[in-house]
């Protein structure tokens, strides 16, 4: 008797294919962008009231770190690998739900109101403000300590101290803020730092261990959000590119050997 073929359990599904290509035809750039944002929102809601304290959602989370670590071998460290695999989990629900007709699952739509009842507003998640803010900074200085680097940014009033790691590096906190310099070049007027404070203390220190940041744009100049282990902006950094060439010249003066 003949072997009979073995069927592909992940052969791909036709009738999914023909839903992705009708979705992109009938889709112009900017509603697409515009969708996406709103089902990445849907399902960053989704991941956080259902699924995050799940062990199973742990799993999944660390299966596509390894998946990004097997790609890209040693070009993230791992507070970013993390979140890049939270970020490709929540991209691949968006995906999902638009494709399939951009209908969001029961748990996230709007309840139904009988009639007589009223409608009750959905409450939005508490999301932490910025707490602080550090305004063209002309203060900066890099210290070793036992532990590690710390990056000191002040304006005269607040100084933040950034913990880097081992190397400055380490949490991809050079290679994040030459790409804000960057893009501050090219989109923001250049400015010139102001002269060092002479205040011999700040007023507040705030320490902040680097979980990434990004980069919001603020009419003449730009804003680094620094955030917290769990994502979330605590500093603000209202800067120019004078101001982020400063920090990035200072980074780099750690040679190779790890010596000033």
């Amino acid at each position: 008797m003949a072997e009979q073929p073995t069927r592909d359990q992940f052969q791909p599904d036709d009738e999914l294919f023909e839903a992705i290509e009708r979705f992109l035809a009938e889709q112009a750039a900017e509603t697409i962008d515009a969708d996406l944002r709103r089902a990445l929102l849907e399902a960053q809601r989704f991941v956080e009231r259902d699924l995050r304290r799940r062990p199973e959602y742990d799993r999944l989370i660390q299966a596509l770190e390894r998946l990004i670590e097997d790609e890209f071998p040693g070009a993230f460290t791992a507070p970013v690998r993390t979140r890049l695999a939270e970020l490709l989990y929540r991209y691949g629900l968006a995906h999902y739900w638009l494709v399939q007709g951009r209908e969001f699952p029961e748990a996230l739509a709007p309840a139904e109101v009988e009639e007589g009842e009223e409608a009750v507003e959905p409450v939005e998640e508490a999301r932490p403000l910025v707490i602080y803010d550090v305004w063209f900074p002309h203060d900066i200085a890099l210290e070793r300590a036992d532990d590690g680097y710390y990056l000191h940014i002040s304006d005269g009033r607040i100084d933040l101290s950034l913990y880097l790691g081992e190397d400055p590096n380490e949490r991809g906190a050079l290679a994040d803020l030459i790409s804000h310099y960057r893009y501050a070049l090219a989109h923001a007027p250049h400015g010139e730092p102001a002269e060092p404070s002479d205040r011999l203390t700040p007023v507040l220190t705030v320490e902040l261990d680097y979980s990434g940041s990004e980069l919001v744009e603020a009419n003449d100049h730009v804003d680094v959000l620094f955030l917290d282990p769990q994502g979330e902006p605590i500093v603000r950094m209202h800067a120019r590119a004078a101001e982020l060439r400063l920090i990035v010249e200072e980074l780099q003066t750690i040679g190779r050997d790890g010596s000033f």
